[in-house]
């Protein structure tokens, strides 16, 4: 597997980047008085390289996951985030994944995702695609599903909560605040197949719901 590969060769250059990675988000979220709070982070195995899968609620979401989550992090990401000015500069940069929801190009998205792995980092994805545009949980895609089956890594669901009345979408404002990060149970993916992609997705999403007190709807 990538992942175990990954975890051996290249933890140190993951690690390494990881304190950089992490002051840089904090620069972001201090100065905007965000109080920030992880719950159930010993459910995070040290070492272990994850799918990491959170609802989305505002472009602040990368800084809280980048400062908060106490793991070597690399995020696939619309390219929306990276036309904003200096943070998609900044992303290129330290290697996140860019997502052309209009002309995904695949093999570029797997480049990146192996070389993020070699690394020994783990994978962030927003399986919404995009932020939520009133709050609610949407539809996920399956995409990250399929990737944590083919790599062989656990899905690692995050419910995050306050993120979008510190930063709306489509606002420029950005106010102080409380942000929470709700570490849900992780999701083996050990003997699965492509066909099992649907089912992971379904209990992730049921997992973030439950932890957002959101409706939870079976996707097909």
């Amino acid at each position: 597997m990538i992942a175990t590969l990954g975890a051996r060769a290249g933890t140190r250059t993951a690690h390494r980047i990881q304190p950089i990675l992490r002051a840089w988000s904090r620069g972001w979220l201090v100065p905007a008085g965000v109080h920030l709070r992880i719950e159930h982070a010993e459910r995070i195995e040290p070492g272990q390289q994850y799918v990491v899968v959170s609802n989305h609620l505002s472009n602040l979401d990368p800084m809280v996951h980048l400062g908060g989550v106490r793991l070597p992090l690399r995020f696939l990401a619309m390219r929306e985030l990276f036309d904003l000015p200096v943070i998609g500069n900044a992303m290129r940069r330290i290697g996140m994944i860019e997502v052309d929801r209009g002309n995904a190009d695949s093999a570029e998205i797997s480049r990146g995702v192996r070389t993020a792995l070699r690394d020994g980092a783990s994978l962030l994805v927003y399986p919404e695609g995009e932020t939520s545009h009133d709050g609610s949980l949407g539809r996920f895609h399956i995409g990250a599903f399929a990737l944590a089956i083919e790599h062989g890594l656990p899905v690692l669901p995050i419910a995050t909560i306050g993120t979008r009345e510190i930063w709306a979408p489509g606002s420029n404002a950005i106010r102080s605040g409380a942000v929470v990060l709700l570490v849900q149970e992780p999701l083996p993916t050990h003997g699965m197949s492509r066909l099992d992609a649907i089912g992971l997705r379904e209990r992730t999403r049921a997992a973030i719901a439950a932890a957002c007190h959101e409706p939870v709807h079976e996707e097909r």
